[in-house]
């Protein structure tokens, strides 16, 4: 007889992980099962190459909403957040450069380089996109609200054109109303260009960055931070706490099919042809292979399916990991030693005309002319992931076609690697004598390896029309699916993708019968003091000379607090 449990959750992602965590603290037996031999799913960490440790797709840490955190004692089980001395590092083709720290006021001196105006606006564009997180910020933890609701909080509020600009607006739109420099517009459109299908000009990419930026790294707005051991660390915090409270989770155990009996879930088929039997089965796999490939046809209406084959899945980026043994020298430097540069997120080539032209290849099905490179090198401040002597470089590209023209990835993986690792010899020429070994990811890859259909890592696009209650479509906005004791938990729910952890928090509120609807309290106009002191010109003078001085670092720092729950 098959062994009986309350609920299953298929996939050990990180959403998959959040919901068993939350369903066992409601009184559910649960078991999670999943395929690889390793957690995490997209948020995970692989020896790729023997001897190194990288991680695989997922690589930054902003998003895992602190409450997450706090109430599945996170820190407790293993999880250690932390950030080298600069969030960032920004290199142009001619040499140009700016760094960003985690100290507002040197971060506004290195921007005053290149526009001084712009530097002014980079406070002033920072204070409007906290307003919209704060907005925002009630509907992550809370059932898909309505996109009129949604509205009305804008509204309510007093401030509708945010709406209309973190949600409606292009990047390019968005950025050519706050700046001028096209060095910091570049840099700051990669935000918007992740894992979508579109370029800077394409309709509702600001709402692609805004959901990227209004992260927070230990209570402080607008940072992120890596996992100590890689984000795979995230993962094993999650399965430890879960394991901690009953939750059983079983590797190398890929789910053929959930049973459906009377049109109701009742358990699941592995491949290896064992049963598991629940009366809730949640889904932590991407809509269309939850419902499509799952489900048999027969237990969906096929007008249904028909609406789930429609959803939006384009949007597709690929990783190459490098082990190296000796740093980038990048072009400003004089020398490879470890420095700053090293230390954060990494952007090479960035510039809105390349973000377009890359937009117009990935239409094509082709590669374009020149890429923009996000480079991590996670191994700089984190020594436990290399050799003495090595070091883990991650490369990512994104606006990418999953479908090639008169190709396909498998035939130019190592061609479009080649490709890629041209440009980054633009950038850092002592590369070229130093790569020990590489290990490439496709779109293809991410969809074989990882069970992600089409290379999507946000498990759909997240246009407008798959927003809120509209994702991923309205008839799947609760979390449960038509077949009864059905449930999806992945990044294809509200409020989407990215290490955030919230669609596995919301589906388990759903299926606990705990989800209340959203209720964003009335706020004032401006965000309180702060917001009503920079609403004024001679205001934002002011604060923008005292945001670039050293000694002021601890108001900044409290004015970029958050205000959400304390991590434990």
């Amino acid at each position: 007889m098959a062994e009986r449990y309350d609920a299953i959750v298929v996939g050990a992602g990180h959403n998959g992980l959040v919901c068993a965590n939350y369903l066992a603290r409601g009184g559910k037996k649960v078991l999670v099962l999943e395929g690889r031999d390793v957690l995490g799913g997209a948020c995970t960490t692989e020896e790729l190459i023997p001897g190194a440790r990288w991680s695989s797709c997922a690589f930054i840490a902003g998003l895992l909403r602190p409450e997450i955190i706090a109430e599945l004692e996170l820190k407790k089980h293993g999880l250690e957040l932390y950030q080298g001395d600069a969030l960032g590092f920004v290199l142009f083709r001619d040499g140009s450069h700016f760094m960003m720290w985690k100290e507002l006021d040197r971060t506004l001196r290195e921007l005053e380089k290149y526009s001084k105006r712009d530097a002014q606006r980079f406070l002033d564009f920072g204070i409007r996109l906290q307003r919209f997180a704060e907005i925002f910020r009630p509907f992550l933890l809370s059932p898909p609200p309505r996109r009129s609701e949604v509205m009305a909080a804008f509204e309510d509020a007093g401030e509708p054109e945010l709406f209309d600009e973190f949600v409606l607006l292009s990047t390019r739109d968005l950025l050519d109303r706050y700046f001028e420099s096209e060095h910091l517009k570049g840099f700051l459109n990669f935000f918007g260009m992740v894992s979508i299908w579109g370029g800077p000009s394409t309709p509702g990419t600001s709402y692609v960055y805004g959901h990227h930026a209004i992260g927070e790294f230990e209570g402080t707005f607008g940072q992120f931070g890596y996992a100590r051991g890689g984000m795979g660390s995230i993962a094993k915090a999650l399965a430890n706490s879960a394991e901690a409270h009953g939750v059983e989770v079983k590797l190398s155990t890929p789910v053929a099919r959930v049973i459906v009996e009377g049109g109701a879930a009742v358990g699941v088929v592995t491949e290896s042809g064992e049963e598991y039997r629940a009366p809730i089965v949640v889904s932590n796999a991407d809509p269309q292979r939850s419902l499509l490939t799952l489900v048999d046809p027969g237990d969906l209406d096929q007008e249904f399916r028909a609406e789930v084959e429609g959803i939006d899945m384009r949007g597709s980026m690929a990783r190459i990991h490098l082990l190296i043994d000796e740093l980038p020298q990048y072009l400003p430097f004089d020398s490879p030693e470890p420095g700053p540069q090293h230390h954060g997120h990494q952007m090479l080539g960035a510039s809105v005309e390349n973000f377009e032209k890359a937009w117009e290849a990935q239409r094509e099905g082709r590669f374009p002319d020149e890429w923009v490179i996000e480079a991590v090198i996670q191994s700089a401040t984190d020594p436990t992931l290399a050799e003495p002597g090595k070091h883990t470089l991650t490369l990512g590209v994104q606006q990418l076609p999953y479908e090639l023209a008169g190709t396909d990835w498998d035939a130019e993986r190592e061609r479009w690697a080649d490709s890629v690792m041209e440009d980054l010899f633009v950038f850092a020429p002592n590369l070229r004598d130093h790569i020990l070994e590489r290990y490439i990811i496709t779109p293809k890859d991410i969809e074989r390896d990882y069970a992600i259909t089409r290379g999507n890592i946000f498990h759909g696009a997240m246009g407008l029309d798959q927003l809120f209650s509209s994702r991923p479509l309205a008839d799947l906005s609760s979390y449960a699916t038509p077949v009864r004791g059905y449930y999806l938990c992945g990044a294809g729910t509200h409020p989407g993708g990215g290490v955030m952890g919230a669609s596995g928090h919301n589906a388990a509120q759903a299926i606990l019968g705990t989800g209340a609807a959203a209720k964003p309290s009335a706020r004032r106009r401006q965000g309180g003091l702060i917001g009503r002191a920079m609403s004024t010109k001679a205001g934002r003078k002011a604060g923008y000379a005292l945001a670039r001085q050293r000694a002021l670092r601890p108001l900044a720092k409290f004015a970029a607090r958050t205000g959400g729950k304390k991590d434990a």
